[in-house]
């Protein structure tokens, strides 16, 4: 006979969807609520500016990033061609057992 267990939820998953819930209403409140409209000009313009500051850092980052691409494929090469030797040396070799 199978016992019933009850479909809880635990007291921390409570807490986590309250603080989520009051977190929601604290953030409508902000921005529908009796400042509401200063308050979404400061979101819109700390938008904004963090949208402007995350194209700076890609432009600034994209040289760095291509320039270590070919130095890690330079330092790999000699691996690559290492593995592939070994790699027909072993195909051989089991062609030579069959």
């Amino acid at each position: 006979m199978k016992t019933k267990t009850k479909k809880r939820m635990s007291k921390s998953k409570m807490l986590a969807v309250s603080a989520s819930i009051a977190a929601v209403g604290a953030g409508a409140y902000a921005l529908l609520g009796p400042n509401g409209k200063r308050n979404q000009a400061k979101v819109k313009a700390f938008a904004q500016k963090m949208e402007k500051m995350g194209r700076d850092v890609e432009k600034k980052a994209m040289p760095q990033i291509k320039k270590m691409r070919r130095i890690a494929e330079k330092k790999a090469r000699p691996q690559i061609k290492k593995a592939e030797k070994i790699a027909k040396k072993t195909l051989a070799d089991l062609k030579k057992k069959v």
